[in-house]
């Protein structure tokens, strides 16, 4: 109860809803309610809307049950009157909350709309089918939000599913609208008019309270007689949208993108539209038209807008003059902007937009991946062609989706369409608190990080200009393409000159700096992010040995959860940029020990009173720097099993919380018995029922590489066991050796085949399944369980003498490479554990790999996992006979 200001009607409300429901609320209320940003707020709509269901008991039960959803329903109450108000309106809609299949749907229009068909064929007038059709809108809102604030759907998603609904709405929309049109008996039932979305509806990135850019196009045959109906008809569909009633509005429309914008025609003919483009559109209007699509009209017109589209933005390159006028532009909005603006001040959302489109409209004729309409995938395409660095890409979309989210954030509080930071220091409290950060501080200071990024990097490659010869422009000479990765670096730290001041004055510092910018780009934001991180590179301490895990097992278990996330995250960054450095030591055993820190540290926290075992490459100790930690929970008696089952959501939610602060970190319990399905937690008794009864040979592939964590070694032994437990008949390993095949067909397209060092052939699944197969067909002899790395049960199987001592070399020295070419991978960035097919991306990964070029790489790769899938093939014939 301390969260609440006012802690004595806090106290009166609790009793009064225990007395209304029936229900002792002392569950509920314990720590419900500590990341809603105004507690008073969240527990003042509570009791509005528990009082507007007919039987709230059943929901209180559910709230107390079910903890992880309620504080994140408390935040949506604590946070949007709005969004309170429509739950208070609709307290059915409380049902949906409770449902995870339900709430976890991602909206769909085509879904949508039927649902959306459905109420309007019960309407009984006009107005009640705008009613329904704002009822849809809420009805979809309420589970997006919540998946946005629980953290369920990253950004991207958020903005997806906020764009779908807008699609569903503006169709359902112009149904009824163009019901109630005299059109109807002279074009048919079906509206023939074009409906074409731009800006982030165009793009698919919509906010919460976003207007939508609409521009109508008829067909070029449209009678005269029809014209004065058609153009009120659309003036009729832009009010049935944009009008408020009593549930509100569906979208502000801005119709001023149309042909000649606010004194052109509502309704253009298509061939007016392409007549305009070709011949009088502006730079501007060109570059919005790349960010546009038909959301709804038929076929003939979507396909005539979609080419229109290419002919205009991609038929031929930007011109200076054009580019002049654009940049032009934007630095006069961008002074008229207040340092508060997150959309149109200096390092905003529109740098990075614009910056974007320059380059797709400048490169787009070229390379037809970047002719998408949204954001984050042109940024992910111009990285692919090489017109983006690794470190300059992932810039961008950091911050470009941090601010997306601050501003979705500013909107969610009163459905108001807001570009600026609030001006009271109470409400930007607030804010941060809903942005999950520790306070307005931290807040603050990632926001200046990612505005002076954006800021540095949009006048480095978008605007360029004569700078003065400094440390900074002598560090850029020397380092050439390299420079607007570093000055991305530098620039964003304090006091950044004195950094380059130490960079030309220390060789030493400037080829560290220039190893990780060649090599280990993906590392430049974590040290971008940590001053202290970038001054041990610069001065060398960096490459001294450390002990990453004994770092988090000296944090306090009361240090907030952004510490922890940040302390993780440096310790990996440092861990990979040392090996990166001089790879001398097994880089997987120190990043598994690191989560086998983190992980217990969290045990700590929670007080865990179950056993935590490590599988899979985590438990082998083979984690990679993108690898999930598969663990399986136990618990030895029964009467443990439902604090432990809590403890376990705790878990989750605590690694959840942790990843949402920016580590990379993600626990994966689908390995537990029966999966998504089963219980979190098992007993020891449990287990070995279900091992008896219901495993399957997979299940017990699975369980093969257990190794304890936390707890007690019996429920490693009890693991074990059951992975052992049956020996690998024929009949067995033909069914494993299928699944095998299946994860090769299903999980690697056959063109990445030879490319994917992971699941390809010859890859490090090919090692892994060839050793552990030979651990389940000869238990005894390979010791099987006690040889956890995979180095080591290569060895094993030497010494048994299942494989000569030619193949043990062969194998050990292919895993090593493979190894040692994922982390390369992943450092530089690519699409993870495939070998590049671009030639320049192909060269970088060579440099990086000790080769002399490309193809002297793949051919020792080539020759790598040709030996294995050979050595592979051959084991399995030998396992089968």
């Amino acid at each position: 109860m301390t969260v609440f200001k006012d802690l004595e009607s806090a106290e009166r409300a609790k009793e009064r809803l225990e007395a209304f429901t029936g229900r002792t609320l002392d569950r509920l209320f314990e720590g419900s309610f500590g990341l809603a940003p105004d507690p008073d707020q969240a527990l003042t709509n509570l009791e509005r809307w528990l009082r507007a269901v007919s039987n709230p008991g059943p929901y209180v039960d559910q709230l107390s049950a079910a903890h992880g959803l309620t504080k994140h329903l408390m935040a949506v109450l604590g946070s949007s009157q709005p969004l309170a108000d429509a739950l208070v309106q609709n307290p059915e809609l409380g049902a949906i909350l409770f449902d995870p299949q339900e709430l976890g749907r991602m909206p769909l229009a085509k879904e949508i709309e039927k649902e959306g068909n459905v109420l309007l064929g019960t309407v009984s007038s006009f107005t009640h089918a705008l009613d329904r059709l704002r009822y849809l809108k809420q009805r979809w809102t309420l589970p997006i939000v919540l998946n946005d604030l629980a953290g369920n759907w990253d950004e991207a998603t958020v903005w997806l599913a906020l764009s779908e609904l807008a699609d569903a709405l503006i169709r359902l929309s112009l149904k009824a609208v163009w019901q109630q049109s005299p059109l109807v008996d002279a074009l048919g039932s079906k509206c023939p008019f074009l409906i074409v979305g731009f800006g982030k509806l165009g793009g698919r990135e919509l906010n919460y309270s976003s207007d939508i850019d609409l521009v109508y196009a008829a067909p070029d045959d449209l009678p005269e007689s029809a014209s004065r109906d058609a153009q009120r008809f659309c003036e009729a569909l832009s009010r049935a949208l944009s009008d408020s009633m009593g549930r509100g509005f569906l979208y502000r429309v801005d119709l001023r993108l149309r042909p000649y914008g606010g004194s052109g025609p509502i309704l253009p003919t298509m061939r007016a539209v392409e007549n305009y483009y070709q011949l009088y559109a502006e730079a501007w209007e060109v570059q919005a038209l790349l960010r546009s699509r038909a959301i709804y009209g038929p076929e003939i017109l979507s396909s005539r807008w979609e080419t229109l589209r290419q002919e205009r933005c991609f038929g031929a390159k930007l011109t200076e003059a054009s580019l002049d006028t654009l940049t032009s532009m934007r630095t006069r909005i961008e002074e008229r902007a207040s340092d508060d603006d997150l959309k149109r001040g200096a390092g905003g959302i529109r740098d990075v937009e614009f910056l974007v489109q320059i380059l797709q409209l400048a490169h787009g004729r070229d390379h037809p991946a970047l002719q998408v309409a949204a954001t984050i995938p042109a940024i992910h395409a111009l990285e692919e062609a090489n017109l983006l660095d690794h470190a300059v890409a992932t810039s961008l979309i950091q911050g470009y989706v941090f601010l997306r989210q601050l501003e979705h954030r500013c909107q969610l509080v009163a459905d108001q369409q807001t570009h600026s930071l609030p001006t009271l220091e109470e409400a930007r409290i607030r804010l941060a608190k809903l942005m999950g950060e520790a306070s307005l501080a931290v807040l603050s200071r990632h926001l200046d990080l990612h505005r002076r990024t954006i800021s540095t990097l949009y006048q480095s490659i978008v605007h360029p200009s004569p700078q003065a010869d400094t440390h900074r422009t002598r560090i850029g000479e020397q380092l050439g393409t390299l420079a607007p990765a570093a000055f991305q670096w530098f620039d964003a730290l304090p006091d950044a000159d004195a950094f380059y001041e130490v960079l030309e004055s220390n060789e030493g510092s400037l080829g560290r700096v220039q190893k990780i910018l060649e090599g280990a780009p993906a590392l430049i934001n974590s040290f971008r992010r940590s001053v202290p991180l970038t001054e041990m590179l610069l001065s060398g301490e960096l490459e001294e040995d450390f002990c990453a895990s004994d770092r988090v097992n000296d944090l306090q278990v009361e240090v907030p959860l952004t510490t922890v996330a940040e302390t993780y995250s440096n310790l990996q960054a440092r861990l990979a940029a040392q090996w990166h450095l001089e790879p001398k030591f097994d880089l997987s055993l120190k990043l598994s020990d690191l989560m086998d820190a983190l992980v217990r540290h969290c045990m700590k926290r929670l007080y865990a009173g179950f056993d935590l075992v490590a599988l899979g490459s985590y438990g082998r100790q083979d984690l990679g720097l993108h690898s999930d930690a598969d663990v399986v929970l136990l618990v030895p008696h029964p009467d443990a099993h439902p604090e432990a089952e809590q403890q376990a959501q705790g878990l989750l939610s605590m690694f959840h919380s942790i990843k949402r602060h920016g580590a990379p970190v993600e626990m994966d319990l689908r390995l537990r018995p029966e999966g998504r399905h089963g219980l979190l937690v098992r007993t020891y008794d449990g287990l070995k029922a279900y091992e008896l009864n219901r495993m399957e040979t997979w299940e017990r592939f699975a369980l093969g590489a257990a190794r304890l964590v936390g707890g007690s070694v019996e429920a490693r032994e009890v693991l074990t066991r059951a992975a052992y437990a049956q020996p690998l008949t024929p009949e067995r390993l033909k069914e494993l050796i299928i699944m095998k095949k299946r994860i090769e067909t299903e999980r690697v397209q056959p063109q990445y085949a030879r490319r994917n060092v992971k699941l390809g052939h010859g890859s490090i699944g090919d090692i892994e399944w060839f050793v552990h197969l030979h651990e389940m067909r000869y238990p005894n002899a390979t010791k099987a369980g006690a040889n956890l790395r995979l180095s080591e049960g290569i060895r094993s199987l030497g010494r048994a003498q299942l494989i000569n001592a030619v193949e043990t070399e062969q194998l050990l020295a292919a895993l090593a490479h493979l190894s040692t070419v994922r982390f390369r991978l992943a450092l530089l960035g690519y699409k993870e554990d495939l070998i590049p097919e671009n030639p320049d991306k192909l060269s970088r990964l060579a440099l990086v790999s000790g080769d002399k070029d490309g193809n002297a790489f793949l051919e020792r790769h080539e020759h790598m996992i040709d030996t294995v899938r050979a050595i592979y093939l051959d084991g399995m014939e030998r396992l089968r006979a």
